[in-house]
């Protein structure tokens, strides 16, 4: 029923003041279209939020090679075995790797391209987002640089179009506040990028997640940050570099979100998945690994796991229950559901790990409940 009305939701952020290049720092409202005359029930007692990871659909750069690393069928299988679930729940939220475009642009210098890769994807793909399910998608990943200026603004202007929320690019798109159920949910992103809210500068994350507390009813937060590959599936609790680049202290920055007022956590970067935690009685999903990138990423072993975490909070936006759907993904198909469990029995080794205090338990199935 959520995406009943998407359609119009462009329409709808044009009106907020969500235009692609209008400054957007100011916390913007899209609110979910009426599409009932009767009365409004009462709100809901509990809110449930999906959260995945990394997408990058495909890419056409660079030009010479623009029809290799495109999923079959335009990509509208991608999201076959995730977008029931995703549209099962009142928010769904991802983190985008890549940026939406037309062929042509600039694209950012690259010190190595063996190990640096442009992704372009075509612009009809943003619907791919819609039809799956997705609400809201974080712009703060290194990749969201590939084709600098031209790039950035293209994918902005691109979600607007098809009425798909985002944030994460500094003085211009920081933090969004959907309605849903009834209720408003403020999203911000962070990173570790040029021209994205980077997840060390704490002044701007105490201002940004309390704001968005003043404001609305549940605070998610997203971060792209931590080391890459498969030797970095351990949250370290201290500052992370990878290729000479600050990569944060994630642990310091997610507990510090919560302390400001988010009441979901989720991050992605490292291309594998790491432990969760509750803390506060909120839930932190340190990286949700890659999620649906069918061709030009690797995805074998470890950087194949794709979770899809379902998390339910009360009005408080404490937590009350979830599950990490197993996924695990196929070259050209993307996630595809894993019945054998086994990215939640890696996800709950992980938490066991590195948060041994922690009230969270995950069962086999990867269902997620307090001990309290």
């Amino acid at each position: 029923m959520k995406h009943l009305a998407l359609l119009a939701l462009a329409m709808l952020a044009i009106a907020a003041g969500c235009k692609s290049g209008a400054d957007r720092s100011a916390v913007a409202v899209i609110p979910q279209a009426d599409t009932d005359s009767v009365a409004s029930p009462a709100l809901p007692d509990t809110l449930s939020i999906a959260l995945a990871g990394d997408i990058m659909m495909g890419t056409t750069f660079p030009d010479s090679l623009a029809g290799l690393y495109l999923p079959p069928n335009g990509g509208r299988e991608v999201f076959a075995d995730a977008a029931p679930i995703f549209r099962s729940c009142d928010v769904a939220c991802a983190n985008l790797e890549g940026v939406f475009m037309a062929p042509g642009g600039t694209p950012r210098p690259m010190t190595n391209p063996k190990t640096y890769f442009i992704f372009r994807m075509p612009p009809e793909y943003a619907g791919l987002l819609v039809d799956a399910g997705i609400d809201f998608v974080s712009i703060a990943s290194n990749h969201t640089n590939d084709l600098t200026d031209g790039g950035r603004e293209s994918t902005r202007r691109i979600l607007d179009s098809v009425g798909v929320a985002y944030a994460g690019h500094k003085g211009i798109c920081e933090s969004v506040v959907l309605e849903r159920a009834g209720r408003k949910m403020g999203i911000a992103a962070f990173g570790h990028a040029d021209n994205t809210l980077h997840l060390w500068e704490y002044d701007d994350v105490h201002r940004i997640v309390s704001q968005l507390d003043s404001v609305a009813d549940i605070v998610i937060v997203s971060f792209h940050g931590g080391a890459e590959g498969t030797d970095y599936t351990h949250v370290p609790f201290e500052q992370e570099t990878y290729v000479g680049e600050n990569r944060g202290n994630v642990a310091e920055f997610a507990r510090l979100c919560v302390d400001c007022g988010a009441d979901v956590v989720y991050g992605h970067g490292p291309h594998v998945t790491r432990g969760l935690e509750l803390y506060r009685d909120r839930l932190i999903a340190y990286s949700l690994g890659n999620f649906c990138t069918p061709v030009r990423l690797g995805i074998g072993g470890l950087c194949g796991h794709a979770p899809l975490v379902t998390v339910n909070v009360d009005s408080q936006g404490r937590f009350l229950s979830g599950k990490i759907h197993s996924m695990i993904q196929r070259h050209g198909l993307g996630p595809c559901i894993d019945t054998a469990h086994a990215v939640a029995a890696q996800m709950a080794a992980l938490s066991r790990a590195d948060f041994p205090a922690s009230q969270l338990q995950i069962s086999a199935d990867g269902t997620l409940s307090s001990a309290q």
